[in-house]
């Protein structure tokens, strides 16, 4: 994501003040409002909230109000390739990278879906791991979260292994901002910090923060940690209902309003896993359980995007800058969309990214629906298909 230039204090206070006919530069008006919290020249340290409404069971979202277009990729399938489980995606270079953390491999596939090359180095010896816990990929490098044997390493786009450094804790997320690569613990850390930070180039340990109480070590959650915008990294935690923006420190600069029946109470973060697990147990429909994950955050200049869990359901929230009103709920498939669903893996300024699995395209109605010609020779036990779809622009 290419960063923009910050807006200058006379635009943000306009932004606060709601007075938009004015501005030359209309950038996304949500998210500005909830990173720069400039609200006057003393810099106010109140934080702006997100307003959910939220009616009945949610409103499922259409998907022909999201997308203008799909692109359907049907990963090749071979004893090479052989997927378990999509636990992230990054698109780099016309290459798809897929993190199948059970297998602890990442698989490479062209835009077509074609088979390429995978990292699969596992063992205790030069160049090898024994956990694939996170990457990402940066200066046609990838870098990789080896958290059972405390350590980063770094590979080239080839998989050909370059150096690799020790962290001091294990952990479950990993990103970078600029030279600096974060690493969240995921309440492991028995320092009582959740965030790393390490100069990616050279290994050097840079600082540490975000503590948490002692009760708390050792609950670990599956859930994307990070965000980046505008040469800032932000992030969600369990159970929090704010965002975070990532630097010396952790700055609250969102809090999240879902309405109270819809919350737990505002110290449930800071339970231990007793506590949680024994207040859970009061509903006894986990329908009625309150939102507690909110995860994928993506924020760019024309929307904020992020996905959160309501009973067992998973649903959206995207926000686009143009748009007076948030599209909120689970995604409905439509005509146009048939495979679409909320097996959310990848966002972009461009493309939402979802996947099924090739079963999906036998309960379907062939009469119906078109196929389109490259999963027409499908089989029932074929990897998934990813769908690319161009999210629109208004």
């Amino acid at each position: 994501m290419n960063p923009t230039q910050n807006l200058k204090q006379g635009q943000i206070e306009a932004l606060a003040r709601g007075d938009f006919n004015n501005m030359k530069v209309f950038y996304f008006i949500i998210c500005l409002v909830l990173l720069y919290q400039c609200r006057n020249a003393q810099h106010s340290q109140d934080q702006t909230s997100i307003h959910i409404t939220i009616k009945g069971d949610f409103q499922g979202v259409s998907a022909d109000s999201l997308f203008s277009s799909v692109t359907y990729i049907p990963l090749e399938t071979s004893k090479n390739s052989l997927l378990v489980s999509i636990n992230k995606i990054h698109i780099q270079d016309s290459t798809i990278y897929i993190l199948d953390k059970k297998q602890k491999i990442i698989f490479a596939f062209d835009l077509e879906g074609k088979y390429k090359s995978k990292l699969d180095k596992h063992g205790r010896g030069y160049g090898e791991y024994l956990s694939l816990d996170d990457f990402f990929i940066t200066d046609s490098s990838i870098y990789i979260l080896a958290s059972d044997q405390q350590k980063v390493s770094v590979y080239n786009l080839n998989f050909e292994f370059n150096f690799d450094f020790p962290i001091v804790t294990h952990g479950t997320s990993i990103t970078f901002n600029r030279d600096s690569l974060f690493i969240f613990t995921n309440y492991c850390s028995t320092e009582l910090q959740n965030f790393y930070i390490y100069n990616r180039f050279t290994g050097e340990y840079l600082n540490k923060f975000g503590s948490f109480p002692k009760k708390q070590l050792g609950i670990a959650y599956r859930q994307t940690t990070f965000a980046k915008y505008q040469n800032s990294v932000y992030c969600f935690f369990p159970y929090d209902y704010s965002i975070y923006k990532c630097h010396e420190k952790l700055e609250k600069v969102c809090h999240i309003n879902f309405g109270k029946d819809y919350m737990y109470p505002e110290n449930f973060k800071n339970y231990s896993d007793e506590e949680r697990i024994n207040y859970i147990m009061r509903y006894s429909d986990p329908l009625q359980q309150p939102i507690g994950r909110i995860d994928n955050l993506f924020i760019c200049d024309n929307f904020l995007f992020f996905t959160f869990v309501k009973g067992i359901f998973p649903y959206i929230y995207f926000k686009h800058t143009k748009q007076d009103v948030a599209h909120v709920g689970g995604i409905i498939n439509s005509h146009q969309f048939p495979l679409i669903n909320n097996d959310f893996i990848y966002i972009d300024d461009d493309t939402y990214m979802s996947f099924c699995q090739a079963e999906t395209i036998f309960s379907l109605d062939k009469k119906e629906i078109q196929m389109p010609k490259n999963l027409r020779t499908i089989k029932i036990d074929d990897n998934p298909i990813l769908g690319l779809y161009k999210l629109k622009k208004d």
